[in-house]
């Protein structure tokens, strides 16, 4: 009998022993193959000569790897600190697109946000085909402002925070002593290296762009600047004026702006509560959406949330065979991940999420789901936002160069007792300590407001809450030589379509002789699930019946359904999107084509349904059909990266 114990007992041990090395063996794995570090970046160019300026040709390639054609990619040796006679070489990098035009307009310089972004990263998004588009009408270069993108060095921060969601007192001072932490190990690193990081900064990127302008032989250049590419664009005409053509701000921020108010969210919200009071339906579960706001603060401020979530939850929404085995070993010694949540959680979280669209189409069913006690959702942004990586060090630097005026910052604070949203909420990463530690001394007179004479279009969304219109507005009457494109129901990152492509390029060819105005419906997402999944209603009526069955029972449920205030089923196009992959995954692409012929009647300004049957129609062979829905498609939303590269591959073909 003690011989049967001891060997239970010993298997007992073989297999916990056995399961923790799969544990173990697992994660690192996982560690491995799918999580990927940022390497140490080259810290200078000292072995290249001063000005030596490189050009080749290369293949572009999406973020899927789909090639979008041949560009040029430039390299400019710049000196790092242009004070010192011995300063360290850098490297600028940037990629032009150059024109087809016989006769071109100056050169378009595009500069991206941040500050931090990369530009050529962003011509590797939509945002290419607009450039290619634009290249119809002049070169089009793209900078990497120094310390970001492909130029050397790359001051992309290689450490995460470790936000504290364990704690419910002092949350603000320990979020905060984390987060100095972390920088002070990134500025470390990078001054080790012998990175001078006082030299990145607005007033030294605007001379290398005029630079590159120079090195290019280029005598006038119109800049496109996308959020803080809008600061430096005005920053360059404030000393460069004389060679600015044109200048086309998108989301627009102004050097004397450099904080994000409490009112400036707040009256994002109070537009959308508008919008959310027309929609029969969502006004149903949210009658008053700022009222539900407040009280969802309050409650946590008062009562903070321990949440759980899932381990799997960890692995995204769509793991893999091997992400799943490892959740479940995982499960076995921590079936959870317990973390609380705290009013500033959710003030850094909401912040962070300000002006972005489908965040902002999420947000009225986030809070419902709160107010219900399901806090599933926002534990699955702290659990990311907790491990966050730190953005670009040129945010610190460039933002602590140009700092905020002390009247701005007391106005920041003040505004709390008016308003849901916290300073600190909104402004944790622009605190003084924190510029200090990437040794960001401030420079005088670079957030002076900037007025000039330069021919300047502005695009605006009116949901922005990151660059809000009054933004827009106030630089407006600093340059009285102006056009407007505002965007109805729009954020900040979705300013990128037909109508506004056809604006910019009017713009540049002077025949934009008024401000214009875009219509754009907002959905929000439903604050609960539909009852009924329309896709698996239609679906078995299809299997059961044949598809003009299904075709009537869609036309009978609309006509009994959709003028209801419920959310029954959803008649939206992605209900037919998704009946159209069921229906190609079991080899169906004739019912496919009848049944997105019968929906294109319903939607007919649907991009994404006309793209939908040209799949379809390329399933059957007929290339013919399918290069003429594409067509549809791309006249309704020529930035759909699908469509587009559908339609390359057609012609490829040919």
């Amino acid at each position: 009998m003690n011989a049967k114990k001891k060997l239970s007992k010993k298997r007992r041990i073989i297999y916990l022993i056995t399961v923790l090395t799969l544990v173990l063996g697992g994660i690192a794995m996982y560690m491995v193959v799918f999580v990927s570090d940022i390497p140490k970046t080259q810290p200078n160019v000292n072995h290249k000569p001063l000005n030596s300026l490189e050009i080749s040709k290369d293949t572009l390639h999406d973020h899927l790897n789909n090639s979008l054609g041949i560009i040029e990619t430039g390299r400019l040796v710049v000196k790092e600190n242009r004070e010192k006679v011995n300063s360290n070489l850098i490297e600028l990098y940037f990629e032009r697109f150059k024109t087809t035009a016989v006769k071109p307009f100056p050169p378009i310089f595009f500069l991206a946000g941040g500050p931090g972004s990369s530009s050529t990263r962003v011509g590797k998004t939509s945002y290419f085909f607009l450039f290619k588009e634009l290249s119809k009408y002049a070169d089009v270069v793209l900078l990497d402002q120094r310390g970001t993108g492909n130029s050397i060095p790359n001051l992309e921060c290689r450490n995460s925070l470790d936000l504290p969601v364990d704690i419910t007192e002092n949350v603000q001072e320990e979020i905060m002593k984390d987060l100095l932490d972390k920088c002070r190990e990134c500025a470390d690193e990078f001054t080790y290296m012998g990175i001078d990081l006082s030299t990145y900064n607005s007033y030294e990127s605007v001379l290398d762009i005029d630079a590159i302008r120079r090195a290019l032989g280029y005598e006038e250049i119109t800049l496109y600047g996308y959020s803080y590419g809008t600061e430096l664009a005005q920053i360059y005409i404030k000393y460069f004026e004389g060679v600015v053509h044109k200048a086309i701000l998108v989301g627009a921020l102004a050097p004397d702006h450099g904080l994000k108010l409490p009112s400036d969210v707040q009256s994002q919200y109070v537009k959308m509560d508008s919008l959310m009071r027309l929609d029969k339906k969502l006004s149903k579960y949210i009658p008053n959406f700022l009222d539900l706001v407040k009280e969802t603060h309050e409650q946590i401020k008062e009562s903070p949330v321990d949440v759980k979530i899932p381990i799997k939850d960890a692995f995204g929404n769509n793991p893999s065979g091997a992400e799943n085995a490892l959740a479940s070993v995982i499960s076995i010694f921590r079936p959870t991940i317990n973390m609380t949540l705290t009013e500033t959680h959710l003030q850094m979280m909401i912040s962070d999420r300000v002006g972005q669209d489908h965040a902002m189409e999420r947000l009225p069913s986030l809070y419902y789901k709160m107010s219900q006690g399901n806090y599933r959702e926002i534990g699955n942004s702290l659990r990311n936002f907790k491990r966050r990586r730190l953005p670009n060090a040129l945010f610190f630097t460039a933002n602590g160069a140009s700092g905020y005026t002390d009247k701005l910052w007391k106005e920041s604070f003040e505004q709390e007792t008016s308003t849901i949203f916290s300073h600190f909420g909104i402004s944790y990463g622009r605190y003084p300590e924190i510029y200090t530690t990437f040794k960001a001394s401030k420079i005088d007179g670079l957030n002076a407001p900037v007025y000039g004479n330069t021919e300047v279009l502005f695009i605006n969304g009116e949901l922005d809450g990151r660059t809000p219109q009054r933004l827009a507005d106030t630089i407006a009457t600093r340059f009285p030589n102006n056009k407007k494109i505002t965007v109805q129901n729009t954020g900040h990152n979705g300013l990128l379509s037909n109508a506004i492509m056809t604006g910019v390029i009017d713009f540049l060819k002077d025949s934009l002789t008024e401000d214009v105005r875009i219509k754009r419906k907002i959905a929000f997402r439903p604050p609960v699930p539909y009852m009924y999944s329309m896709s698996d209603t239609i679906y078995k009526e299809i299997n059961l019946h044949g598809v003009t069955a299904g075709m009537d029972l869609y036309n009978s449920l609309s006509a009994e359904h959709i003028a209801k205030n419920d959310y029954l089923f959803d008649f939206s196009e992605n209900s037919f999107t998704q009946l159209y992959h069921r229906l190609e995954e079991a080899n169906r692409y004739k019912d496919a084509i009848t049944i997105l012929k019968f929906v294109i009647a319903k939607f007919p300004k649907s991009s994404v349904i006309h793209r939908s049957l040209a799949e379809a129609y390329l399933l059957t062979e007929d290339s013919g059909k399918a290069e003429s829905h594409l067509k549809t498609a791309l006249d309704l939303n020529f930035f759909d990266v699908r469509s587009q590269a559908l339609f390359l591959k057609l012609q490829n073909q040919k």
